[in-house]
């Protein structure tokens, strides 16, 4: 009796299995278009969507990393007068279903920044597919070709630096990482200043099979202010950005005119609220410094004043440099209308000077005497 039963259970489970595999409605992962990134940009008073696509070869594998021939890129591209009707637009001309929960960045252009940024917003809000932690970058250029830049070693779009960019910021403090949720939460204030970084192209670095090899990168940021498009500054402009990078990993500084190289290990500021007539800024930081080459021999006392320096130009010429285009790069505001609303009014607040920053002060700390020239 017992093995009729063994017999009968054995029957049961293929039967049951031939029905899973055969069930209808179940759509084979292949037979789908992963959508990973998405463009909008609005021109000629309509919204132009585009969807950057890879195959499912390109997701899975072995050795995912690498591929031994160039990922195909599939871009699509739709219009309409909503972004609705853009995506519909896209949909009803797909050669196969889209699945949008694989999209890890969005590039939104300078028209959407200008005026058109709250409809998106609006869409994201209502869309359960786009998540709150989808990378935001700004562009200006061509987005097709920004979409059809591949990684070095024939790594497909989703494999670089704009989807994972924590391998980028490790040598590059000033790159910041914006979601979707920074921007909600920025966008809507009414002080202070929304920077997001603007990508670009180029192929000044790299050959690959000893042709030029185009890479993304980050060209600098675009800021908005009352939910308004101020400017944009390029990222040699934003370099004291650096020192206040919560993401802060590690960072090369070098003192050109005296062959230093060093690595930053270890940043620290504070920002406090000087009373007067107008809100005023004391900026303090604390930095902890390696030095990696110093042919020179130059003391550590030396080097560390020289740095302080050089740390302060930079911060006080960023901020400078944000007033050009009534942006509050460091977002100092922020701090007085949070903490001294009823001191000054906003728009005392929000009137920000070149003598806005009351005192900058640099404490560096050399670890080591790093590697020095031994004298023959």
């Amino acid at each position: 009796m017992a093995r009729y039963k063994v017999i009968l259970q054995v029957i049961i489970l293929c039967h049951l299995s031939w029905l899973l595999i055969g069930c209808s409605g179940i759509k084979e992962i292949q037979s789908e278009i992963y959508v990973t990134a998405l463009g909008i940009d609005f021109s000629d008073n309509k919204y132009h969507l585009y969807f950057q696509a890879v195959g499912f070869n390109n997701i899975t594998g072995s050795e995912p990393d690498i591929g031994k021939e160039p990922a195909p890129i599939v871009i699509g591209h739709g219009e309409g007068d909503t972004i609705q009707e853009a995506i519909d637009d896209i949909e009803k001309h797909s050669v196969n279903p889209l699945y949008y929960g694989h999209i890890q960045a969005i590039f939104i252009s300078k028209n959407m920044l200008d005026g058109q940024l709250d409809d998106f917003l609006d869409y994201f809000s209502r869309d359960y597919y786009l998540r709150y932690n989808t990378l935001i970058y700004a562009y200006e250029r061509n987005i097709k070709e920004i979409m059809n830049v591949r990684g070095l070693f024939y790594k497909p779009p989703n494999l670089t630096f704009t989807y994972d960019p924590k391998e980028q910021l490790f040598f590059n403090t000033f790159f910041p990482t914006v979601t979707v949720q920074n921007i909600i939460k920025r966008f809507y204030e009414p002080i202070g200043s929304l920077m997001i970084p603007s990508i670009d192209v180029t192929d000044d670095y790299w050959d690959e099979d000893n042709d030029a090899k185009k890479i993304l990168t980050i060209g600098g940021a675009y800021f908005l202010s009352n939910k308004k498009l101020t400017g944009w500054l390029q990222e040699e402009e934003l370099s004291g950005l650096d020192w206040f990078n919560k993401e802060f990993k590690n960072m090369k500084l070098a003192i050109k005119d005296k062959s230093v190289s060093m690595s930053i290990d270890n940043i620290k500021h504070t920002i406090k609220i000087v009373d007067g007539k107008a809100p005023k800024y004391d900026v303090e930081l604390d930095v902890k410094a390696s030095i990696t080459e110093n042919p020179k021999n130059l003391d550590r006392k030396q080097i560390a004043q020289e740095t302080e320096a050089i740390i302060s130009s930079q911060i006080q010429q960023t901020f400078n440099k944000g007033l050009e285009i009534n942006a509050d790069v460091f977002n100092l505001s922020e701090k007085a209308y949070r903490f001294k609303s009823n001191t000054w009014t906003k728009e005392e607040i929000k009137d920000l000077t070149n003598t806005s920053i009351h005192q900058i002060t640099v404490n560096v700390f050399v670890k080591d005497g790093g590697a020095v020239k031994i004298k023959k």
